[in-house]
């Protein structure tokens, strides 16, 4: 059936263009909600008509009470009888039961609207009918999956009587045993039972999954989510309730099939996960465009207690409105905003502990010097231990002399504990609504002097002061605090961790006369023991104003702007330090950087959308300018007084420098989209976008960007009609579209760069004069890397339980901005083109099954993805080395280890002689080493017989959430994972036998000897660095990082509402929320499979444990 609403508004009401207007899934709110104003039940209207129609009913019914009505021009039909009326003073709700119920329409109030729906398979008693059995009234109540009363349900005998509960879910109605007795309300499944002889009825509505009537936030606008064409996912603020996340990319993590997330670092404010759509899509920036509110700019300054709704654009029909800037995907963050009614008052909070979640396990002091002595004794060496030094060091009764440090536990003393705490406050009337929130995160790191301290305030604002005109006004505020220590080396949290993982366990953290025990690199704790510190203070702010006016039914024109400055205050100052009389680290400095960024935007938009008979159009035109500010400055001075005096005019100038730049980029866009469905079964969108970027030079600026899909509702079709009891919607969909990337650009890249100032100084008559040079030639007619993307997909839903979406899409990325090198002659190194070119083809699929078993609501919702990465054109190269173990190579994934085969291990002698001889660096081979593969069979072992290795972007993501409830107490399970994924970690993260700069692994006690040649581990060798024959790039060291993380786990419990209401509040619930709680993976032991390949040398992914507690007033 195509299923349109129509809504009947008086003079005084507001534009049906509300549903485009909101930011949330509107219709989703209405249905769900449990609140009725009291006000609905005591107001009285009076009538009096002879033969009107229902809508002549309505007007009137509106006029009065200042109601409005939505409902479906069909069921109004099927419903046509004329009515007479005659009513005086009369309450609202005795009048809608006359006027609907008996007519066979349901109906729900829902603030000041009146939802009215045909109730299915009504049919009415015959007014001839005569009753000859006994009936009698039964009293019951009526509540959702959670217990919440449920208002405005029909309750209708069928070939009966009807009547709907009130605002408490109570009715009463006249039956006879053995009548069947049907409860209906939209957005709930039909509930349907048979009358015995009990006098009291408890009925329970569960809500339909993936309602069709949901409204789902797309680009500059919303849309019903039966009438979507392109591939969107969304995300429901219920994904992200009570998760102790400090940041809102982290509470994404495996919530979307197609969108991959990795989180290497678990540091306060340094945690936010890497994001790729449908993966990655370019050579340079691949992060997805993220709009809060309609407005640019980032996850980091949305408090997750705020958000309302999450869309993720992931096709190029989806996202071709936003141009140039939606090649990597689009995400639509909407927060919430306040509703007409009473005011809400809700506030939440949680405390927890954060732990590491994995720590590599390291030798002790008296194993590792008996190892170190095997790797001495292979290499011909005289021992450095004596047996007496390794009874010592097992013994300890001698810990300054054989001391027995454990550097990662000294390391790891900061207290973890994590608390957070949020205000909203929300209601509003008919011309004002508002909503309000405070927040504050404090996070003290598993390392001290790590930290997070962020307040944030948002406010939304929306007034309706006159007929057909609607005003906005938010705003946001932030202040973050952050805390790392630095050191004297060369400062940065990762030397902390560099040393811990380097520093044998027989170097003492300090010796018997309290002097600290060093390498030649220092000594990590104490550099902490210094308290030196980097302190950076990042303030934000964003205003958004808007005004909206509507011109007649259907169309109306909004302007919007926004302004977005930002700040980013950075103070490091590392302390010199004497760890004992000879050794000497300094000396002290102090860097300060201050970054200033302004954002303004201005949109103004012109919206059409109208339904003629069978046939609905909407229509959007756009305009969007933006101009973008940045400057940055730093200061540098060394030599200070004393490590108290920390202001930058204390220092020396002798050797200070300073630096800075400013930088400026401008938009100027024009779009716009198209949407025709005719009765709800054939759907068709077009979108076009038409930017120019101030990137480019003269002639090159413009860049077009169109996009076309299609859909088709089989499940609407009447050939159909026989799968309509298995198949609630069947819906194909297609897409093509072509899509921009300029932020893979530099700010000025077609103009040429000229370097000034003493290094370019030349000598005239015996006088330095300054000089200038041309440090970089840019090609003027670069432009636009642009993406072509088509996508197949297929929504199902089964019966009221389940929902199943796939998708199928291919992705090719062209003109890929990349650095060409140039000959000899030239002069210069080379210059940026548009040269390359890569693709993703992958498939995606979602399914959510909702259940009610007995007294528990159960859930599941299963994603999973695939995609295939690769680089189809380098320019003209086969391939490019990235670093030493990296390769970009046509025909393979980016981001792809570069590496040797293995074969095992030499056995003996013999076994070495009759393989390749080996003739990289550090070439002496002896049994118990790794045996390479000679991949082009010219019998030695050189850089030609490396080749792939894995990729570290995963090729299979996928999540599972599970949750129950029952009376009250709920439960969720989420788990999130991914595979065809590779991970590496460095000699030094290993550990090393490198004497005092060694801190080997314990799986280093199973390694090969002659008495274990079993062992897959290689032998001992001593001063073995990353050139090493064991420890070069390999397929032993790179290894599958595949993973199942149990992300969270949430046990809840919420009171009864007589309790809340003892204390005044309408909702209370407590809750334990774990995060990252359990971690299956065989990827090496001690080191969490997310972890940035490499050293190891990170900060450690973090598990949390909270309670909290929510409450509503």
């Amino acid at each position: 059936m195509n299923r349109k609403y129509i809504a009947y508004f008086n003079r005084y009401d507001y534009a049906l263009k509300y549903l485009n207007r909101t930011k949330v899934t509107v219709l989703t709110m209405l249905l769900m909600s449990s609140q009725v104003n009291a006000n609905v039940f005591g107001q009285r209207v009076s009538l009096t008509t002879k033969t009107a129609s229902l809508k002549e009913v309505f007007a009137k019914i509106s006029k009065q009470s200042g109601y409005h009505f939505l409902y479906l021009e069909e069921d109004l039909k099927s419903s046509g009888n004329k009515l007479s009326l005659k009513l005086e003073n009369v309450p609202l709700k005795q009048v809608l039961d006359k006027v609907l119920v008996e007519n066979g329409l349901a109906y729900v109030i829902r603030d000041n609207r009146i939802i009215v729906e045909k109730v299915n398979h009504s049919v009415l008693t015959s007014k001839n009918e005569v009753v000859k059995i006994q009936k009698r009234v039964i009293k019951g109540t009526v509540s959702d999956d959670k217990g919440n009363k449920l208002s405005g349900v029909t309750v209708k005998v069928i070939h009966g009587t009807a009547t709907a509960t009130n605002e408490n879910g109570e009715f009463e109605i006249q039956v006879k045993e053995g009548d069947q007795l049907q409860f209906d309300l939209i957005g709930y499944g039909q509930f349907i039972t048979t009358i015995d002889n009990r006098s009291v009825y408890q009925v329970t509505l569960s809500e339909k999954v993936g309602d069709l009537q949901e409204v789902v936030v797309v680009g500059y606008g919303t849309q019903r989510k039966v009438n979507l064409t392109g591939a969107v996912a969304t995300i429901s603020p219920k994904q992200l309730e009570n998760r102790p996340i400090s940041s809102l990319s982290a509470g994404l993590q495996g919530l979307v099939p197609g969108m991959t997330i990795t989180q290497g670092s678990g540091q306060p404010g340094k945690d936010n996960g890497t994001i790729r759509v449908r993966g990655v899509g370019t050579l340079n920036n691949s992060n997805p465009m993220v709009l809060v509110d309609g407005i640019e700019s980032s996850m980091e300054n949305v408090d997750p207690n705020d958000v309302e709704s999450i869309s993720v654009l992931k096709d190029a029909a989806s996202a071709s409105i936003y141009g140039s800037k939606a090649a990597n995907g689009v995400i639509l963050v909407t927060t919430k905003r306040g509703k007409e009614g009473k005011t809400t008052i809700n506030y939440s909070n949680f405390f927890g502990k954060q732990n590491a979640t994995n720590i590599a396990e390291r030798l002790n002091s008296w194993e590792y010097a008996e190892l170190y002595n095997e790797g001495l004794r292979l290499d011909g060496k005289k021992e450095r231990f004596t047996a007496e030094d390794i009874k010592a060091f097992k013994d300890g009764t001698d810990p300054y002399k054989y001391p027995n440090t454990n550097w990662h536990d000294l390391l790891l003393k900061g207290s973890g504990f994590q608390h957070q705490h949020n205000l909203n406050i929300s209601g509003g009337a008919e011309k004002v609504r508002y909503m309000g929130s405070i927040g504050y995160q404090g996070q003290d790191g598993i390392i001290k002097l790590t930290s997070k301290k962020q307040f944030n305030v948002r406010t939304n604002l929306d007034m309706t002061p006159i007929k057909n005109l609607d005003i906005g006004l938010s705003m946001y505020l932030s202040n973050r605090k952050l805390q790392e220590p630095t050191n004297p080396y060369v400062g940065g949290m990762d030397q902390y961790f560099r040393l811990a993982n380097q520093m044998a366990p027989w170097i003492p953290y300090k010796d018997a006369n309290g002097n600290y025990g060093t390498i030649s690199d220092g000594n990590p704790i104490a550099w902490m023991d210094q308290s030196a510190t980097t302190d950076e203070v990042q303030r934000r702010f964003n205003a958004i104003g808007s005004v909206q006016y509507k011109f007649i039914d259907g169309l109306s024109l909004k302007a919007q702007g926004s302004y977005r400055p930002s700040t980013d205050d950075s103070h490091e100052f590392r302390k010199d330090i004497w760890y004992n009389s000879s050794k000497y680290q300094g000396p002290n400095k102090l860097f300060e950087k201050t970054t200033i960024s302004t954002m303004y935007t201005g949109d103004i938009t012109l919206n059409f959308d109208r339904t003629f008979s069978n046939h609905h159009i909407g229509a959007l035109a756009g305009y969007h300018a933006e101009q973008y500010d940045y400057k940055y400055g730093e200061m540098y001075r060394q030599n200070f007084p004393n490590n108290d005096l920390t202001d930058i005019d204390a220092g020396d100038t002798n050797g200070q420098t300073n630096k800075g730049d400013t930088k400026h980029l401008n938009m100027l866009s024009y779009f716009g989209r198209i949407n025709y469905d005719y009765k709800g079964i054939y759907l068709f969108e077009a979108n076009v976008r038409r930017d120019a970027s101030s990137r480019f030079s003269e002639g090159y600026r413009w860049g077009t960007f169109p996009s076309f899909s299609a859909g088709w509702r089989l499940s609407e079709e009447s050939f159909m009609e026989f799968a309509k009891s298995t198949f609630s919607n069947i819906k194909l969909r297609g897409s093509w579209g072509r899509l921009g990337n300029q932020s893979a650009l530099e700010y000025y890249p077609s103009i040429p760069v000229i370097g000034l100032g003493k290094d370019y100084s030349y000598p005239f008559n015996n006088v330095i004069y300054p000089g200038a040079t041309l440090k970089k030639a840019n090609k003027r007619s670069i432009t636009w890397e642009k993406t072509r993307t088509w996508d197949l997909g297929l929504d199902l839903g089964i019966g009221n339980n389940l929902t199943l979406t796939l998708d199928y899409y291919d992705r090719l990325t062209t003109d890929i901005l990349m650095e060409v090198l140039a000959p000899a002659t030239y002069g210069l190194k080379g210059y940026v083109d548009n040269v390359g070119r890569m693709q993703n083809k992958g498939f995606e699929a979602v399914a959510t099954y909702r259940k009610r078993l007995g007294a528990v609501d159960f859930s599941a919702t299963a994603n999973f993805s695939y995609n295939k990465n690769r680089i189809l054109d380098l320019g003209g190269d086969p391939y490019l080395l990235d670093g030493s173990w990296k390769i970009k190579q046509v025909g393979a994934p980016i981001n792809s280890f570069y590496g040797y085969q293995t074969a095992g291990l030499f056995q003996s002698t013999a076994d070495i002689q009759n393989w390749a001889q080996y003739k990289m660096a550090n070439n002496k081979v002896l049994p118990g080493d790794l045996r390479y593969v000679d991949r082009n069979g010219d019998k030695n072992i050189t850089a030609d017989d490396r080749t792939l290795l894995g990729s570290t972007d995963p090729k299979y993501t996928f999540g599972l959430n599970l949750s129950a409830a029952y009376h009250g107490f709920d439960i969720q399970a989420f788990f999130q994972g991914a595979s065809g994924v590779y991970g590496y970690v460095e000699s030094s993260g290993i550990g090393e036998f490198s004497g005092d700069t060694g801190s080997p692994l314990r799986f280093w006690l199973d390694r090969w000897t002659p008495d274990n040649p079993t062992s897959t581990i290689p032998r001992i060798q001593n001063n073995n660095g990353i050139s090493s024959p064991n420890r070069i790039v390999s397929d032993y060291w790179v290894q599958n990082a595949k993973y199942v993380r149990l992300k969270n786990l949430q046990l809840g419990y919420t009171f009864p509402d007589a309790w809340a209401n003892r204390i005044g509040a309408s909702k209370v619930k407590l809750f334990y929320s774990g995060q990252n709680l359990l971690t299956i993976t065989k990827f090496l032991k001690g080191y969490d499979p997310e972890m940035p390949a490499g050293s190891g040398s990170y900060y450690p992914q973090v598990k949390v444990n909270t309670v909290g507690m929510n409450i509503t007033f």
